[in-house]
């Protein structure tokens, strides 16, 4: 009898110990419901824990019988504890809802936040908002192409190119074009032309080059070409000062004393005249007499070229 009575202990011990029991449920946020990804549960005693996935849910397994302190976190949330018992081979659902922070600062607080204007990605997020159809040339991609004035970083553009420094747009000269600086119209200084020229922009004071296509309710109408604006760069916060130069050379003339590549055999000569007038209003055709024959002649000869 004694033995049948340790065996049913022992199988009941064995069943006890192989009992796993599982924790799961959902991290809101409560005030409004949100789901709260990356929140962190962890369980007491253990040290086990886990965190929310895309959905917030989590899952706590392998878990004895037992009571367990559950606690759930979350950046800029109040931590939440509660508490769970694990009586067997069960499932308990334990949902957080958890409270944001609320921090109190004594001295007043000054935040900014600027926006990166010089890249493409803030352009191509205006692009999209945009009702009209718009190109843009951004400060990033004339620092990659190496653009010395607007002028040149304005042919970027597709279906805009350059006669002189004056903007033709699809076809259309710089008479259907109107040109802006940071969204005020800037008057052509030429009373045949309606456009400005653009290489008095430099590009190392450009943000960004928007050129509108299509007409736009809150534009000038006076063009039918292209609207172009050009917008600056913002006032540093500090003194900055820039400096480069360049330098450059010619292989076929530069070191070498007979670079001339033309090659003759004879001699080269022949003579400088110069005529001396009577008058001014001889030297301007404007008598009845004829001009002076030249008074002075210069004999030149140029020699023969070498044979190297």
């Amino acid at each position: 009898m004694k033995t049948y009575l340790l065996a049913l202990c022992g199988i009941i011990a064995s069943i006890s110990a192989f009992s796993q029991g599982t924790i799961t449920g959902t991290v809101t946020d409560k005030a409004n419901g949100d789901i709260l990804l990356g929140a962190t549960i962890m369980i007491e005693p253990g040290g086990k824990g886990v965190m929310s996935d895309f959905d917030g849910n989590y899952t706590l397994t392998g878990l004895a019988p037992g009571t367990y302190t559950v606690i759930g976190r979350f950046i800029a949330y109040n931590s939440k504890e509660q508490q769970v018992t694990i009586t067997g081979n069960e499932t308990v659902n334990l949902n957080f809802e958890l409270e944001s922070t609320v921090i109190a600062i004594d001295a007043e607080a000054v935040v900014e936040v600027r926006q990166n204007k010089a890249s493409a990605v803030y352009m191509e997020n205006v692009k999209k908002k945009e009702t009209s159809m718009i190109d843009y040339v951004s400060s990033q991609e004339i620092k990659k192409n190496g653009d010395s004035d607007v002028s040149s970083a304005i042919k970027r553009v597709s279906g805009v190119y350059t006669i002189g420094n004056f903007v033709v747009v699809r076809g259309l000269s710089d008479r259907y074009v109107r040109t802006a600086l940071n969204g005020a119209e800037i008057p052509s200084l030429d009373p045949k032309r309606s456009s400005v020229s653009m290489d008095i922009f430099p590009t190392n004071l450009v943000d960004n080059l928007v050129v509108v296509k299509t007409l736009n309710a809150n534009l000038p109408s006076n063009y039918s070409g292209a609207y172009i604006n050009v917008i600056t760069k913002d006032f540093p916060d500090s003194f900055t000062f820039n400096y480069s130069t360049s330098t450059g050379f010619n292989t076929n003339t530069t070191f070498n004393d007979n670079f001339i590549p033309v090659r003759w055999a004879a001699p080269l000569c022949g003579a400088l005249t110069t005529a001396r007038w009577t008058s001014r209003a001889s030297w301007m055709a404007r008598t009845s007499s004829r001009r002076n024959t030249p008074t002075t002649t210069t004999p030149w000869c140029w020699p023969a070229s070498s044979s190297n």
